[in-house]
């Protein structure tokens, strides 16, 4: 290649990389409903509730903390994506009927996806140090996780 070529495909690609800026994803952090959470619905040890927010928080609640990074195109729509995602499936400050309906599943898959280290997943570890869990902490959050299944299924109609 000759180098009025990489000139060209060099300037194309900042051309690109810029005009791609335009088109950021709607960051949100939708209000918080103390009624909708699930502190409201469930008792959550301190312990446990610290865990929750400290490595799963930015992704499983209302609480986002978006880092810089994420305001940088193409990042920014994977980022985006992956929150709101994390909270389609399961979102601590909205624990509707629709979850607690499903909860007393959600302990067995919520310790497998910890213990396996699917939860956080390996990308946000890598970006977020304090998102790293121990193995006191994996057995605190599914020991938590194991009895909330056990008083789910055990409440009138299955779930709370």
């Amino acid at each position: 290649m000759n180098k009025a070529r990489v000139k060209k495909v060099i300037f194309a690609l900042a051309v690109f990389l810029i005009a791609i800026q335009f088109a950021q994803p709607k960051r949100t952090n939708p209000p918080i409903i103390p009624s909708k959470a699930l502190a409201a619905h469930v008792k959550v040890p301190k312990e446990v509730q610290s865990i929750l927010m400290r490595a799963c928080g930015n992704c499983h609640s209302n609480q986002t903390v978006w880092p810089w990074y994420s305001h940088i195109a193409p990042l920014s729509w994977v980022i985006t994506d992956d929150v709101n995602q994390g909270r389609r499936h399961m979102n601590f400050q909205d624990w509707d009927a629709r979850i607690r309906k499903q909860a007393s599943a959600l302990p067995l898959d919520i310790c497998k996806e910890v213990r396996e280290k699917g939860m956080p997943p390996f990308t946000y570890r890598m970006m977020h140090e304090n998102a790293r869990l121990t193995p006191q902490e994996i057995d605190a959050l599914c020991s938590w996780f194991k009895s909330l299944g056990t008083a789910l299924e055990q409440a009138p109609g299955g779930h709370q």
